[in-house]
């Protein structure tokens, strides 16, 4: 018997870089993360949402700069959450839209929403289904990346802090167990994990050391990229300053994604990339 249904939870890092990176990551089905899944689909919200949930974040962070008040600015404007079955469990697109809509209403309770914020709140949600090969024996079962913005606009714009506590996961943990129950007719203590999965330690070890390896290229490949655009810049070689700074966007938007990269070192690398930016009069993320 497992404990519960799977559940991960991590901030979207990096502001509204962040945010467009995770749109993009979730809807490609071309991504090498995605080898096994079968078939990508919406279940809330679309690419629009995403840039909403960026844009007010931006203007929340903007009003932050302009106050003049000491402290931390926001530099995270969403929550994602990871929610998943394991394989042989695959919900159709409606019961999952019902979970997930079970699953937000218990967070909105949470973050002690209104009546009248709750149009604001459900702005901020965004789901996408990545349903999965069942019948090959790596990769996940179906899942769903559950975005949830941070910044409820409307009279009283505040920060939902409450979505990146311990306590949200446990609550979502519950909610999801109940939502598959109800809908699905299924409960995680009658499920007992298959031989594939007594190996999952093992297979997530083998996969965590593959992706901080290929990090540390990604990392290396980037550094000698931006050595080569500030020597093409000093130089005003413009063709190769266009050729790294292609090379650069590419790099940088793939690193932004990866789950396997240290805080400090992303921002460090932002903070050249900002540099690199204001020294060139070019947006490297669009």
């Amino acid at each position: 018997m497992i404990k519960n249904w799977t559940v991960i939870t991590q901030p979207v890092r990096n502001g509204s870089d962040g945010v467009a990176c995770r749109e993009r990551y979730l809807m490609s089905i071309k991504h090498p993360n995605h080898k096994y899944t079968s078939e990508i689909l919406n279940i809330i919200g679309n690419d629009k949402t995403t840039r909403y949930i960026a844009l007010i974040g931006e203007q929340y962070r903007l009003r932050q700069q302009m106050s003049g008040k000491p402290g931390r600015h926001l530099s995270s404007y969403a929550m994602e959450y990871c929610l998943t079955l394991p394989k042989g469990i695959s919900p159709t697109n409606n019961e999952w839209e019902k979970i997930i809509n079970y699953c937000c209403n218990s967070l909105m309770k949470l973050c002690k929403v209104t009546q009248n914020q709750e149009f604001y709140f459900k702005k901020n949600i965004r789901a996408v289904l990545h349903k999965q090969d069942q019948t090959s024996k790596s990769g996940s079962g179906d899942h769903v990346h559950l975005i949830l913005g941070k910044v409820l606009a409307g009279a009283n714009t505040r920060v939902l802090k409450e979505l990146q506590s311990k306590k949200a996961t446990s609550i979502l943990k519950s909610s999801f167990n109940t939502a598959v129950l109800n809908y699905v007719g299924l409960s995680y203590r009658d499920y007992t994990p298959s031989e594939i999965n007594k190996t999952k330690k093992i297979e997530i070890w083998k996969h965590h050391n593959i992706e901080n390896k290929k990090t540390s290229a990604e990392l290396s490949r980037i550094q000698k990229q931006i050595e080569k655009w500030f020597a093409a810049f000093e130089e005003r070689d413009y063709r190769q300053l266009n050729r790294q700074f292609n090379r650069i966007s590419k790099s940088y938007t793939d690193l932004s994604s990866s789950k396997t990269m240290e805080d400090k070192t992303l921002f460090n690398l932002s903070k050249t990339i900002e540099k690199i930016e204001s020294l060139s009069g070019r947006k490297l993320i669009r």
